[in-house]
């Protein structure tokens, strides 16, 4: 580093000290580099942002157009009904998913901070959905699965909660942590 005392000490050369002019222009355009990156990245979240407002919206408004469709095709027969009451869950809950992921965004324009509680329950939310469509599968299919898919099965429920397990426990253990 430089030394730039005004005083040179035995055997040192004695260095002029910076212009403050020259730190002033480059304060400046630090300031001015932050600020136009600060503005990129709030531009960059909102339009993201933007975009899973309306990914959700469509897929909250599939939801409703798939779960009346499997209705009509069903005729109201109870196996046929319950699939596509699960299948209308299933896709509520990914709807859920969007929501928590807009909701870390508008976080991270609001605080400028992101927060890890949003990812920890769209796994939980993640791991329900698998629950759910794993049931589903077995119930349309349980006169013609083989025992090794069975098998597969139930190690995907086994899995699913496990993790439902340990982000729930993880969730408890952060506590305050996690909170915005």
């Amino acid at each position: 580093m430089a030394n730039y005392s005004k005083e040179a000490k035995k055997g040192e050369p004695l260095l002029p000290a910076p212009s403050s002019s020259l730190d002033e222009v480059e304060s400046r355009f630090a300031k001015f580099s932050v600020h136009l990156l600060d503005s990129g990245d709030a531009l960059v979240y909102g339009v993201v942002g933007a975009c899973f407002f309306i990914g959700a919206l469509f897929a909250l408004g599939y939801s409703f157009w798939e779960f009346f469709l499997l209705l009509d095709r069903s005729g109201f027969e109870p196996g046929k009904l319950g699939q596509a009451i699960i299948q209308f869950v299933s896709d509520l809950l990914l709807v859920l998913i969007i929501m928590e992921v807009l909701g870390t965004v508008t976080h991270y324009l609001r605080e400028r901070a992101t927060s890890l509680r949003p990812f920890l329950f769209i796994g939980i939310i993640s791991a329900t959905r698998g629950i759910l469509s794993i049931g589903a599968r077995l119930s349309v299919e349980s006169a013609t699965i083989k025992s090794d898919e069975f098998q597969r099965a139930m190690i995907e429920l086994g899995v699913n909660g496990a993790v439902i397990l340990a982000l729930g426990i993880t969730i408890k253990l952060l506590g305050n942590l996690v909170d915005e």
